[in-house]
């Protein structure tokens, strides 16, 4: 018996494309995300490194991924594994030497890579020499004195000075923003670790100063940034408390929590997209064919918050900002129902002429298998490749990579340390372990003879890695480099175009069809629900006037690579659960 439909009928087009100029490379690619500790270690201390990378470059020609992005490797005292940078233009001596980065970028171009690099301008590290001078004194001879927010202890407070926060802000990983220095006898603000101080992006050397580090990497080579933290970048000048959000429960002894506070003091403020325009246009100067500098913006927020990052045709922004809606998706809420309101809630509200992205994971979320369930991965890679617009892997995705588990002793997350209650909640090392590359010690990825900086998930040994993949033809690495080989070779994926077929509370499914007449267009079905379905797509293409040549199309691709090839009829297209399809088909 067929599942009951809910045949959906609306069509969002909010670009057309005839093949990609010079200056769009960024929509005909896979941006995949490299965490630098956790890639490949080249010197045998258990820690992953540039020259690693540099080994591996090969492998993203192999896949079909044409982008690299880096999280930070500037150097740091790794407080915050790297985003807490004490030297904006120099690499932390963990990763190498800048000597290696510049023969990582040059052989990544040499193969035809993209190379895309974390930018952390909200904050430095509390060793960056900026910090150590600023906090000395508040004279007007002190060239950094305002570099960092700096605030008086409350007035009318009777308690000791250090005593007197200013007010009740919170920071993302809890406690208040503030922390006080006796030398200035006064707080600094930092929306993250106490080690993170916050910069003064009001004052305009400060301004100068980052554009100076933008120019530094720029003229380095760098294809594009990802800019971290952005909405946190500017800071209310009143000072007036956060608003208590009345929809957030506290947990018993937990020390205030960022979610606790509506943020309109401490984020989202229009200074933002004014900098953020500023940047663009540095951009802007450092981009001649071939080589337009790509920008991309990272935050947590509402689709609706993080659509306004495109900027305006006379004011333009980012390329995209990063879109995170796909990481809502979770083992109790995964349905065909639900991607389809977190895909259509991003595409109906598009800017017009905007091009979309899509991030089901990250460093900062548990991967797919322990999020979700790993019967789930391979489907999830079909659709995050083949939605329209750019998709973002992160490593080991491809290999359906899992999440270890360490106990608190053993974090080396501080999101996990400075909550030590609710750490299981919080900890962020289970997406973070090493790659696993084969079955030799460590998986591959560290020749070390003791432990590397995370442990390697052991299920390695059993086919979870990228050598045993390679040689199975239907193993989840052979699906993604086909799925990367199609949105690259056929029309129908280079385009915005996007029509759903079939939702249901198990099936999600899309139309791709090219902008030329008569090439093939593709049928996308993903079954999101926990049990065989079986649908008329035939039905639904007829009732949006669309119909498929002999109403049959042919398997492209199956997520288990056993079907690829097989006639498909439209009128009754079965899917195990976790089972995703692409059919090819004429209309």
């Amino acid at each position: 018996m067929a599942a009951k439909h809910a045949f959906l009928l609306f069509v969002f087009i909010s670009n057309t494309v005839v093949g990609f100029r010079w200056n769009e490379w960024w929509k005909d690619t896979i941006v995949y995300q490299i965490y630098p500790r956790s890639f490949m270690d080249s010197d045998g201390d258990g820690v992953g490194d540039l020259a690693g990378i540099t080994s591996r470059l090969e492998y993203f020609n192999d896949i079909g991924v044409g982008t690299v992005w880096l999280n930070p490797v500037y150097k740091s005292p790794m407080a915050d594994f790297g985003y807490d940078v004490a030297d904006f233009k120099d690499i932390d001596p963990i990763f190498g030497t800048m000597a290696d980065f510049d023969e990582l970028i040059s052989k990544a171009h040499r193969l035809g890579l993209k190379l895309v690099m974390d930018f952390v301008p909200n904050h430095t590290s509390d060793q960056h020499p900026w910090f150590v001078e600023s906090k000395k004194n508040k004279d007007s001879t002190n060239r950094y004195r305002d570099y960092y927010v700096w605030v008086d202890p409350k007035k009318n407070c009777s308690d000791p000075p250090e005593k007197c926060i200013p007010n009740n802000w919170v920071g993302l990983l809890g406690g208040t923003v503030w922390e006080w220095v006796p030398e200035r006898q006064q707080f600094y603000l930092h929306q993250f670790l106490k080690k993170q101080p916050d910069l003064n992006h009001r004052d305009p050397a400060v301004q100068l100063e980052i554009i100076g580090v933008l120019q530094f990497w720029l003229e380095k080579g760098v294809d594009g940034i990802r800019v971290d933290a952005i909405r946190h970048i500017y800071e209310s000048e009143d000072l007036e408390d956060e608003p208590i959000n009345p929809d957030y429960t506290p947990i018993p002894g937990e020390r205030p929590q960022y979610h606790s506070l509506i943020h309109n003091k401490t984020a989202d403020l229009p200074e933002v997209h004014e900098l953020m325009y500023v940047w663009r246009r540095v951009l802007d100067k450092y981009s001649g064919e071939p080589n337009y500098r790509f920008m991309a913006t990272e935050t947590y927020d509402t689709h609706k918050a993080l659509l306004p990052y495109y900027g305006t045709p006379e004011r333009p922004e980012a390329d995209f900002p990063f879109n995170y809606v796909l990481t809502q998706l979770k083992r109790e809420n995964l349905s065909g129902t639900k991607i389809f309101e977190l895909v259509n809630d991003w595409m109906k509200d598009l800017p017009s002429g905007k091009w979309p992205n899509w991030i089901i994971c990250n460093h900062d979320n548990f991967r797919i298998p322990h999020r979700i369930g790993a019967n789930y991965a391979r489907a999830l890679n079909v659709l995050e490749l083949l939605l329209p617009g750019t998709p973002k892997t992160y490593y080991g995705d491809e290999i359906a990579m899992g999440d270890i588990w360490v106990t608190y002793n053993e974090s080396r997350d501080p999101f996990a340390k400075n909550n030590p209650n609710h750490w299981k909640e919080y900890t962020r090392d289970p997406e973070r372990s090493p790659m696993q590359w084969d079955r030799s010690s460590h998986a591959g990825f560290s020749t070390t003879i003791g432990d590397t900086w995370l442990p390697v998930n052991q299920n390695y040994l059993s086919g979870i890695n990228v050598a045993d993949q390679k040689a199975d033809n239907t193993s989840a690495l052979a699906l993604y480099t086909k799925l990367a080989a199609l949105r690259k070779d056929a029309p129908a994926f280079q385009t915005n175009h996007l029509k759903y077929v079939v939702v249901t509370e198990k099936i999600f499914s899309f139309l791709r069809i090219p902008d030329t007449p008569g090439l093939n267009s593709f049928l996308i079905i993903v079954n999101a629900g926990t049990s065989e379905s079986t649908d008329d797509y035939s039905a639904a293409l007829e009732e949006m006037m669309l119909k498929a040549e002999g109403d049959t199309g042919v398997i492209e691709v199956s997520s288990n690579m056993d079907r690829n090839g097989n006639l498909q009829e439209m009128n009754g297209i079965s899917l195990a659960a976790g089972e995703a399809l692409v059919i090819k088909l004429l209309i």
